[in-house]
């Protein structure tokens, strides 16, 4: 079974987003650092009303460090995500901002494991590496070892079949 198709920057940063909101060290990280902005954006207003007014306003100090912490404990995941995106795309475009990324993909089973191809690069994982397979979004997701693996795209012809047919082959369905 083969699948052909072109992977764009936004599969691999749909990827990404993905991978970060169902890996457990991602999701701490995220959440330590939204409630750390939101500490810091409680003692600004704070520090602002007890420098320039002295302890004369402090209550309006802390009536608006709350506000601006909620405020910013809300806006947090929006500006995360967006400078997920940002440090993808730099990534991908070699710190050019002006390049889309895009590549011309392959993805075949064969008798020695799951051959993926990604322009001119070509790897073969036996089928004893692949460690998950994951559909989200119509989009399929297959990591092999730790620090590699394949994007499938939503949209792509065959897909379904192409999961079934990979499943059948792994380890644990012998």
């Amino acid at each position: 079974m083969n699948l052909q198709y072109t992977l764009t920057e936004n599969d691999y940063i749909a990827f990404n987003k993905s991978h970060y909101t169902r890996s457990p060290t991602m999701r701490k990280q995220f959440a330590q650092s939204r409630l750390y902005m939101a500490v810091v954006f409680f003692f600004l207003p704070v520090l602002i009303a007890v420098t320039f007014t002295g302890f004369t306003y402090i209550v309006v100090g802390v009536i608006a460090g709350v506000l601006v912490a909620v405020l910013a404990y809300r806006i947090y995941p929006q500006f995360y995500w967006k400078l997920i995106e940002k440090n993808l795309k730099k990534g991908l475009r070699g710190g050019k901002s002006k390049i889309p990324w895009e590549k011309q993909a392959s993805i075949s089973l064969e008798d020695d494991g799951m051959h993926f191809t990604l322009g001119d690069k070509v790897s073969v994982s036996p089928y004893s590496s692949i460690h998950d397979i994951v559909v989200e979004n119509g989009a399929v997701y297959i990591y092999v070892e730790s620090l590699q693996g394949a994007i499938v795209p939503a949209g792509v012809r065959g897909t379904d079949e192409f999961v079934s047919a990979l499943k059948e082959k792994l380890p644990s369905n012998t």
